[in-house]
């Protein structure tokens, strides 16, 4: 897979089986009520939650919403930005070639209007996430803040005042996003970022057809086998999924067995033998598709 499209953070199928994918019911294992999980692709519009049978229903059954982290933390927006910064002593000009600054300088002025020396005191992972929401911004004009299915679950919730739990805190997605990678690498895949974004239309499709149709196996085998120079690591992606799902699914038994849960992760999340639906099953939950709004 190429590293635009699955960046920031992520085979065909029937549209009946897929949707059923996505929206998992997790019992058993001493579970009084049952929780639901539900996997997420920031790059598709909300109302495709329309078209998955029952995800309405498992969420009002439901008492707490659990995601990645959560989203209205007021102190965030300043915390991301503070662990963006570039260190004093870098300057961005020594972290790339003459030749591959000025590639990526030109890419910035014309999708973001601002260039590297604009953007020097952030960090090239946070150019890279600026630059990729702006250039999809840019592909599909008709996209705003409601394609976000990620925040969605949890901006119902604050409605309705139901509790909202993040699996990981602001400061470990910082740690995550920003500080596992030398700025070095950062660099270099801002690069890869730069010189693969006239595929881009197509790789956001595909990724998004893949979505839709709830292959999950697809998703994961785009990430784990892409094969060009700008792919990730295997430290990268065990640090990115593996990790961070063996985590999550020491924490959820807890969060389950004292409310009925609705936990909303990214869809690479549940794929796999190491992904949440695996884990969980491990576990000795009952983990299975809901379908046609039927578990």
């Amino acid at each position: 897979m190429k590293r635009f499209g699955l960046s920031v953070c992520v085979a065909l199928l029937s549209a009946c089986l897929a949707n059923a994918q996505l929206l998992w019911e997790i019992s058993g294992n001493g579970l009084s009520k049952k929780s639901y999980l539900f996997g997420t692709h920031h790059l598709v519009s909300v109302d495709f939650l329309d078209s998955i049978p029952g995800i309405y229903k498992a969420f009002d059954a439901c008492r707490t919403v659990v995601g990645e982290v959560v989203v209205n933390d007021p102190t965030m927006l300043k915390r991301i930005t503070d662990g963006a910064r570039m260190p004093t002593h870098t300057q961005m000009r020594n972290l790339f070639s003459a030749a591959d600054y000025a590639k990526v300088d030109s890419a910035l002025q014309a999708v973001l209007k601002m260039g590297l020396s604009d953007l020097a005191l952030l960090k090239p992972a946070m150019i890279s996430n600026l630059y990729m929401l702006a250039y999809y911004q840019q592909l599909f004009p008709r996209a705003s803040d409601d394609w976000q299915l990620d925040s969605f679950f949890q901006q119902i919730a604050e409605q309705k005042n139901i509790p909202v739990v993040g699996l990981e805190t602001v400061d470990d997605q910082i740690a995550l996003l920003y500080n596992s990678q030398t700025l070095e690498r950062q660099a270099f895949l801002l690069v890869g970022m730069v010189e693969q974004s006239d595929r881009a239309a197509d790789e956001i499709a595909a990724l998004n057809t893949l979505y839709k149709r709830g292959d999950l196996d697809g998703l994961l085998s785009l990430y784990v086998n892409d094969s060009t120079k700008y792919a990730p690591t295997q430290q990268e992606m065990f640090g990115m999924l593996d990790e961070r799902n063996d985590a999550w699914a020491r924490q959820l038994p807890k969060l389950m067995s004292e409310q009925p849960c609705f936990v909303v992760v990214g869809a690479l999340h549940l794929a796999g033998e190491n992904g949440l639906v695996a884990l969980l099953r491990k576990a000795g939950y009952k983990v299975k598709p809901v379908k046609n709004g039927r578990r």
